[in-house]
């Protein structure tokens, strides 16, 4: 061979060389030996303490103040004379043609005993069969109040209305005024003061 061919020959091999020396500098990876894993000896911790629970002390029952009862306010005289006026006035108002309705709607603000008496005041007047074609009635208004008697040990009150009252028939023009006192009393029946007499006086 002459030494044109000798000296490719040489090229090739020393590139060959070359690109191997390449390969393992910078592809080839060296394998590792696993590092050897070192187990550490497991220590213990010392068990925590807690400091022991300690509940308060629970209140008995007869250390528990008792919470007193909600009480109605009591009545007092001047309640009582309010209420005795509203009563003279839609007692005292009426006409001919009411049914009785101002005796009928205050029962409920009677006794037993007095409840009883306007029963039988309406049915003897019922029976009489009083005229109704022609009107007539008569408007109450209270003027004054005045506590005769109030005695709350007892459950007795007694008061005086001093009313005006105006008495008309027929034309509304047909009218006349005056003025009645008249007397109410109470009594107390399981801690409801409710009227217990009723008593016009004359004029």
């Amino acid at each position: 061979m002459d030494r044109k061919v000798w000296g490719i020959i040489i090229v090739i091999a020393a590139l060959a060389i070359i690109a191997g020396i390449v390969y393992v500098i910078f592809f080839y990876k060296f394998s590792s030996s696993p590092a050897p894993v070192v187990e550490r000896p497991v220590v213990e911790q010392p068990a925590t303490t807690l400091p022991p629970v300690v509940e308060p002390p629970v209140k008995s029952s007869a250390m528990v103040q008792p919470t007193s009862p909600f009480k109605k306010a009591e009545m007092q005289a001047d309640d009582l004379a309010r209420m005795a006026s509203a009563f003279a006035e839609r007692f005292g108002s009426f006409s001919n043609q009411s049914d009785y309705g101002n005796v009928r709607d205050l029962q409920i603000f009677m006794t037993n005993a007095m409840k009883n008496w306007a029963e039988n005041y309406i049915n003897d007047a019922r029976a009489r069969k009083t005229q109704t074609t022609i009107y007539y009635g008569i408007v109450t208004k209270a003027i004054s109040s005045e506590v005769k008697q109030f005695d709350s040990d007892t459950g007795r009150a007694e008061i005086l209305i001093k009313t005006q009252r105006r008495e008309s028939a027929g034309i509304a023009d047909n009218s006349a005024t005056f003025y009645q006192d008249i007397i109410i009393k109470y009594v107390r029946e399981q801690g409801v003061w409710r009227v217990d007499g009723i008593y016009w006086q004359n004029r």
